[in-house]
């Protein structure tokens, strides 16, 4: 069952600024949902936080939520202002919310392209071209032979174009899936091929930026220390090169008491911001806006790579219509002309 987690969390937020507990809100939401289902989840979170769970707990034992999100509210539930984080936590939730919103725009057409393709060239390669070869099995040997290497062409152009649907189809949705999936398995997969993949490899590298300092700077805003922060952070992406740089920022801090900017994270630009900045609101300030200027990059470089997938599908539609009307319309045409030019060598005769 899936649980609406932002609507759940605005809920909460609102329960806890009304000075009641987390667990008058969940029990709140058990008892106005308006499906059975629902109700009988927010029963259980409910039974398991009176039980002495953590909200994050509940949350991952019922598989609410991605995990940056749990890992976040982990460290919320451990900071000094609960309400503060959670107010937080809302925001970067309508942040990522947003992002996908503006990238769902630019995916639409894609999908429409590639399913009439699809559509068409299964359709010729299971349907018509053999259709056709039926058709001119008790025709004589000359029209027969022209239908066959007619079709024979066909179902080679039909071939080539399902492959090139194939490979370009399946970029595209390995993106969609690294940025968007709803299974943490799945998003997973896609991400680490995604990551492997021309051009889809900085789109992700980008959008996981973006997702991780809107983290850290809404955390830190938030009350939580830069230590927990950065932890939650390494717990969290899945970006080897972003792991590494962050362990080996906490180490350099842990050791040598210095904050060490890494190329892997930080660009000129950012590193700028961040030298000078004191405290770990103003950390966070910074951080959010570098999380801003990623998510600008991932939006252009995602509209770019959108914009060439829709043309690619456009012509691979258009090219679709051809073989059909190549398999279907010109197919007719050349057994009219196979019996114009038999009866006139008199092969009927």
């Amino acid at each position: 069952m899936k649980i609406n987690l932002y609507t759940m969390l605005k809920t909460l937020h609102f329960t806890i600024k009304n000075g009641k507990s987390i667990s008058s809100g969940m029990q709140l939401l058990s008892t106005t949902s308006n499906t059975k289902q629902e109700k009988k989840v927010y029963k259980k979170i409910y039974t398991d936080i009176k039980n002495g769970h953590a909200l994050s707990q509940a949350l991952s034992k019922h598989k609410i939520g991605s995990v940056d999100v749990i890992n976040f509210i982990n460290m919320a539930e451990k900071g000094t202002d609960f309400k503060t984080a959670l107010e937080k936590i809302i925001h970067y939730i309508e942040v990522k919310d947003e992002f996908e919103r503006e990238s769902n725009e630019k995916t639409t057409l894609p999908v429409i392209y590639f399913s009439i393709a699809a559509l068409i060239v299964l359709g010729v390669k299971f349907f018509a071209v053999p259709y056709q070869m039926t058709e001119v099995a008790g025709y004589n040997k000359i029209v027969r032979d022209m239908v066959e290497n007619h079709l024979q062409l066909a179902q080679t152009m039909t071939d080539i174009l399902f492959i090139i649907l194939v490979v370009i189809a399946s970029y595209f949705f390995i993106l969609l899936g690294s940025l968007f999936s709803q299974s943490k398995n799945m998003q997973a997969i896609s991400k680490q091929l995604a990551l492997i993949l021309p051009l889809t490899s900085s789109i992700v590298m980008k959008f996981e930026k973006f997702m991780l300092f809107s983290m850290l700077g809404e955390m830190l805003q938030s009350g939580i220390s830069f230590q927990k922060s950065m932890s939650t952070a390494i717990s969290t992406t899945t970006v080897a090169k972003f792991k590494k740089a962050i362990k080996s920022t906490l180490d350099n801090i842990k050791y040598n008491g210095k904050l060490i900017l890494h190329s892997h994270l930080y660009d000129d630009i950012e590193k700028g911001l961040l030298t000078g900045v004191g405290s770990s609101k103003q950390v966070g300030s910074v951080m959010i806006e570098i999380s801003n200027r990623a998510r600008t990059d991932a939006l252009k470089l995602s509209t770019k790579f959108f914009r060439l997938i829709t043309i690619m599908s456009i012509f691979m539609m258009a090219f679709a219509v051809f073989i059909e009307y190549y398999t279907v319309v010109l197919t007719q045409i050349i057994i009219q002309k196979g019996f114009i030019d038999a009866s006139r060598t008199g092969v009927f005769g």
